[in-house]
């Protein structure tokens, strides 16, 4: 009985601890404040993009156009958008790889290409927690889409490969993976995240590299209130104009 008594606190404590690391695991899996960072990135995303003269024109251009973008750690500048995932699903992608950065979403990862240019643009994000953008990442095959939006191009990537590396691999982000001299000659993208999926270290990566298939200007720019609204995830897709109607 007094063995009893005297274990009952440890065995109270313990059973605390349990249910605390439990929490603080769905917590963090559940993340329920990622969507309003999120919202609040797609805002100022959008904002910049609503105050600029209209675009002329449109349809397919060459590859290698692109917008001039100004990048600024822990800031938006693009958004990604992969219709196997949902018609709703997208992100604002920000500037950098660091531990604020993808807490925010996805994230370029610095001294890799930009959208639309030749080399690879490397954006690596959670594959849970921040909104568990990449969950999902292992998924994804030839012909799948990765589409990219700046302010006023499209970009529409074609999945070409799917591989599982460890995370020292750092050639999947040379210009031309896997050759870290070659000059480049095609517009890719690569994409990266954690495998399997946990809260702990994995020194495992799911990479997945597309290349750019074409590249439009968007027929009619949208006004800042318009794409403000566009924010929720309650939003409704429109026309081909709509830079989230493809797909």
């Amino acid at each position: 009985m007094r063995i009893g008594k005297a274990v009952r606190p440890l065995v109270w404590t313990v059973a605390a601890c349990v249910l605390f690391t439990a929490g603080w695991a769905a917590y963090m899996v559940t993340d329920p404040f990622a969507g309003q960072r999120q919202q609040a990135l797609q805002h100022q995303l959008y904002q910049q993009w609503g105050e600029g003269p209209a675009v002329g024109g449109g349809g397919a251009a060459g590859p290698l156009r692109q917008d001039r973008i100004r990048l600024r750690t822990g800031r938006p500048f693009a958004l990604i958008r992969i219709p196997a995932f949902g018609r709703d699903w997208r992100f604002a992608i920000v500037q950098g790889t660091g531990a604020s950065q993808l807490a925010l979403g996805p994230g370029h990862v610095p001294d890799t290409a930009l959208p639309g240019q030749l080399g690879n643009f490397a954006v690596a994000a959670h594959d849970i927690t921040a909104g568990n953008a990449f969950l999902h990442l292992g998924s994804l095959r030839p012909p799948d889409r990765i589409l990219i939006y700046t302010r006023r191009w499209e970009y529409e990537y074609v999945v070409r490969s799917e591989r599982v590396v460890r995370y020292t691999d750092v050639a999947v982000e040379y210009p031309v993976p896997g050759h870290p001299h070659a000059p480049p000659h095609h517009a890719l993208i690569t994409l990266i995240t954690c495998t399997p999926a946990t809260l702990t270290f994995t020194p495992w990566r799911i990479v997945v590299t597309g290349q750019l298939e074409s590249a439009f200007v968007w027929r009619a720019p949208l006004r800042a209130a318009t794409l403000v609204a566009g924010a929720s995830r309650s939003f409704k897709l429109g026309s081909r104009n709509h830079p989230f109607s493809r797909g």
